[in-house]
């Protein structure tokens, strides 16, 4: 019969090789921009999203290829775009852990439409969105400053929760074998 601490090892082994065949994954956030149409730097303004990735070269850095899904304020960029948007894509891409996000993304809807609307998003420049209808049109842009910030972090991969799930029941069993004695 195997040693219960023995078949722990051997799990905690098994979650931590198949963490490395996770891809990375990062959450972002960029606040803090000027408003264009509004004159005025908004220190709330902001925008989100996460990314997955697979350093396939191994150098260190990720480049437009090797990004799996992008999602920016809640639009998918990479594969299927979605039933309401014609065209979408990530067209730039490059991070390097603990370094810089640079991106450039675009989408539009249907042009053979009653409207369009559409927008960009280029990292250090700016983000801008713009509508089109008969009788009328819209944007809203908002511009990189030096007071723009970026927050990043990682999202947990599926063997994180695994090993924490892992640890967890090494301490319930811990607590318990002391509760009998």
């Amino acid at each position: 019969m195997f040693k219960p601490s023995l078949l722990i090892a051997a799990a905690a082994a098994a979650l931590a090789t198949s963490a490395h065949a996770e891809p990375l994954s990062r959450e972002f956030t960029y606040t803090g921009f000027y408003h264009v149409e509004g004159g005025q730097f908004r220190p709330t303004a902001s925008l989100y999203g996460y990314f997955d990735s697979d350093d396939r070269n191994g150098d260190g850095r990720i480049e437009v290829g090797e990004v799996t899904s992008f999602i920016l304020n809640s639009q998918q960029y990479v594969g299927w775009c979605g039933p309401e948007v014609f065209m979408c894509g990530l067209f730039e891409f490059s991070y390097t852990p603990g370094g810089a996000l640079n991106f450039h993304t675009a989408w539009s809807t249907d042009p053979w439409g009653e409207g369009v609307a559409g927008g960009s998003v280029r990292t250090g420049v700016e983000a801008k969105e713009h509508s089109h209808w008969p009788g009328g049109s819209a944007s809203y842009t908002l511009r990189w400053t030096e007071q723009t910030v970026l927050s990043m972090s990682p999202v947990p991969e599926p063997a994180s929760y695994g090993m924490l799930a892992l640890g967890l029941g090494v301490l319930a069993l811990s607590a318990r074998r002391r509760s009998r004695s």
